[in-house]
């Protein structure tokens, strides 16, 4: 090869090498930026979808406490776990006292509660001294009492219409609420003392349900329906007392029975509202 070839290859040469390395550089910028642009839209596209599984979390938990029917108070009896007890009543209790608790003296002390003046040892109350409120016709009363039978806790009263409910009822509320939040699904029966029908109680099964009354005049439940999400569960019901109502034409009205004509009928505002174990709900005389 001669000399002047040789000359003009050498340029040729570092042209094509340049050329070469700058399509390279190029195509590493090009590569990279796309690998970012693709690893930005991953992320995007993955926040996106967290969101929306977020959004439908929140949906689902949402639709599961506020929807109600038999099955879907079971439902609700589940998922009524993701509420804080010490921020509303609900079937998990209220205040670091749940349904079926052992409750004993120092339990009571640490938690400030106070008994009620009984000789009842089987069957008394407790509330927190520092939850109270006004009421017109009583005075000073407590917000919310705690029944317990045979050192357990049996059942919550409210009588406070400041204090929180699980089913978005509060005390003072009208019958006509009631209903609603239950579909209609709920037991109707007269106050003992109540001759006239003013005063009469509508009850709500949350996992429970009752199936006939034997010859004693005692409920019996359908074993086949309790919900046993959890083995310590126990059997919950709702008692709502209504005052300000009038005598419809029977003592007692099964959620099964309910005609137009007696639903028109229903009149009144929520007077108290209890939930607990079936036992307590429908003791007549409470504790006395």
């Amino acid at each position: 090869m001669s000399f002047f070839t040789q000359k003009l290859l050498i340029p040729t040469i570092k042209t094509a090498l340049l050329a070469t390395l700058s399509i390279v550089t190029m195509q590493l910028m090009t590569g990279c930026g796309s690998q970012s642009l693709s690893s930005n839209n991953n992320v995007t596209a993955q926040t996106a979808d967290t969101d929306k599984g977020m959004d439908k979390k929140e949906e689902t938990s949402v639709n599961l406490v506020t929807t109600d029917s038999i099955t879907t108070d079971k439902i609700q009896a589940i998922t009524v776990e993701n509420i804080a007890d010490e921020k509303m009543v609900s079937p998990l209790g209220y205040q670091k006292l749940s349904f079926g608790q052992v409750v004993t003296p120092e339990l009571l002390n640490d938690l400030g509660m106070t008994r009620a003046e009984s000789d009842n040892k089987q069957c008394y109350y407790v509330n927190n001294p520092a939850l109270s409120y006004m009421d017109q016709e009583y005075g000073k009363r407590a917000s919310v009492l705690y029944q317990i039978i045979d050192n357990k806790v049996a059942l919550i009263t409210i009588q406070d219409p400041n204090i929180p409910f699980y089913k978005d009822i509060k005390v003072g509320d009208a019958v006509a609420d009631v209903m609603k939040a239950h579909h209609d699904e709920l037991t109707y029966e007269v106050d003992k003392y109540a001759v006239a029908g003013d005063y009469y109680s509508l009850i709500a099964n949350v996992n429970f349900k009752i199936i006939k009354e034997n010859a004693q005049g005692e409920w019996l439940k359908d074993e086949n329906i309790e919900l046993n999400y959890k083995q310590d569960k126990l059997p919950i019901q709702i008692e709502y007392h209504i005052k300000g109502g009038q005598k419809l034409n029977d003592y007692r009205i099964q959620a099964t029975e309910w005609t137009t004509d007696n639903k028109i009928l229903l009149t009144g505002v929520v007077k108290s509202i209890d939930i607990g174990i079936p036992e307590a709900i429908y003791l007549v005389e409470g504790c006395s």
